[in-house]
C-alpha cells in the first residue's frame, strides 16, 4: 500500500474557448477558402487538358472530411491551447488541400504547388498532429481527475465510503483489521461554533491523519463525522499502536484556541472466514462501547 497521503489533485485545462473566438475562426476559415478559390480561378483559368474524375473526387472528399473535422473542433469543448493548434493546423491543411483540388481542374504553376500547396499542407498536418497530442494529453488528465473525484471526499480529500468499501472487498483475502473512528460531540461543535468551524475541524483531522498514518493504513471518510481505516495487519499489538496513535494525533486539532478535538475508536481483526460486513459490524460494536464508556477512547472487539 502506498504512503498514506492526500489523494493528488489533478487539474486539466478545459476552460471553454469563448464563442466569439470560435465565430472568428469559422468566419476566417470560410472567407479565406472562398478567396483562394476565387483568386485562383481568376488568375489561373486554363482548364487542364486531362481531368481525371477519380482524382477530383478523391481531393474533394479529403477536403470535405477536413472541413467536417474543423467543424467538429469548433463545437467541442477542448483546452484553449489544443483548440488553437487544432484550428490553425486544420486551416493550413485545408488551404493545401484546396490548392490540390483546384490543381485537378485548372492548370497550376509549379511554384504554387511547391511553395504554397505542399508547404501549407505539411505545416497543417504537423500542427494538427501536435494539437491532437495536446488534446489527448488533456483528455488523459481529465480522466485521471474524474477517477480521483469518484473516490475522494469533496470536503476533506480523504477517500470516500465507496472507494473504502471497494478497496476492502478487493483485499479480503489479505490479513487486515478494520477501524472506525467517530468525532466526539460533533453536532455540538456545529451547533455552538457553526458549520464552517465544523468543516474546518474535519479538514484538519484528515490532514493530521494523512501526515501521521503509515503505509499500511487506508484512511477514509465514510459518513458525516465518521471515519474508517483499513490496517494491513492482523497483529493485535500493531493494531493497538495504530489506534492509540489516532487518539493522540487528534489532540493537534483545535476546535477553538482553548478546546481540542477528541474521537472514539473501535476496531476488529478480520477472522479467517469472516465477511467484510461482519468485520465492519464488530468494529462498529467496539466503537459503540467506546462511546458508552465515556468517549475519547479506544475499544477493540475480539
Amino acid at each position: 500500500m502506498n504512503k498514506q497521503a492526500p489523494p493528488p489533485e489533478v487539474k486539466a485545462e478545459l476552460n471553454s474557448v469563448p464563442l466569439v473566438v470560435k465565430q472568428f475562426f469559422i468566419s476566417f476559415f470560410v472567407v479565406v477558402l472562398l478567396m483562394i478559390v476565387v483568386t485562383y480561378l481568376y488568375n489561373f483559368n486554363r482548364l487542364e487538358s486531362d481531368v481525371y474524375l477519380n482524382g477530383v473526387l478523391s481531393d474533394a472528399i479529403n477536403l470535405l472530411i477536413l472541413i467536417c473535422i474543423f467543424a467538429f473542433v469548433q463545437t467541442s469543448v477542448v483546452a484553449k491551447r489544443s483548440y488553437l493548434f487544432l484550428s490553425v493546423g486544420i486551416f493550413l491543411w485545408s488551404v493545401g488541400l484546396t490548392f490540390d483540388f483546384l490543381d485537378e481542374l485548372v492548370f497550376q504553376p509549379i511554384w504554387v504547388g511547391i511553395y504554397i500547396e505542399d508547404i501549407t499542407r505539411t505545416l497543417g498536418m504537423l500542427i494538427t498532429g501536435f494539437g491532437l497530442y495536446l488534446a489527448l494529453t488533456d483528455l488523459a488528465k481529465t480522466r485521471e481527475q474524474l477517477e480521483e473525484e469518484l473516490k475522494t471526499d469533496v470536503l476533506t480529500k480523504a477517500y470516500n465510503r465507496r472507494y473504502f468499501y471497494h478497496y476492502v472487498q478487493q483485499n479480503q483475502s489479505k490479513p487486515h483489521s478494520l477501524v472506525i473512528a467517530d468525532i466526539d460531540h460533533f453536532k455540538a461543535i456545529n451547533d455552538e461554533y457553526g458549520h464552517d468551524v465544523g468543516d474546518q475541524v474535519l479538514i484538519d483531522f484528515v490532514y493530521q491523519c494523512h501526515q501521521a498514518l503509515g503505509e499500511d493504513v487506508l484512511f477514509a471518510r465514510i459518513g458525516g463525522e465518521e471515519f474508517a481505516m483499513y490496517v494491513a495487519t492482523d497483529d493485535a499489538d500493531e493494531l493497538h499502536a495504530t489506534c492509540e496513535q489516532l487518539l493522540s494525533l487528534v489532540s493537534n486539532v483545535m476546535v477553538t484556541p482553548s478546546k481540542t478535538l477528541s474521537v472514539s475508536v473501535g476496531s476488529a481483526i478480520k477472522r479467517a472466514t469472516e465477511t467484510f460486513s461482519s468485520t465492519l459490524k464488530r468494529a462498529d460494536q467496539a466503537l459503540y462501547l467506546a462511546k458508552n464508556q465515556g468517549r475519547s477512547r479506544y475499544v477493540h472487539k475480539p
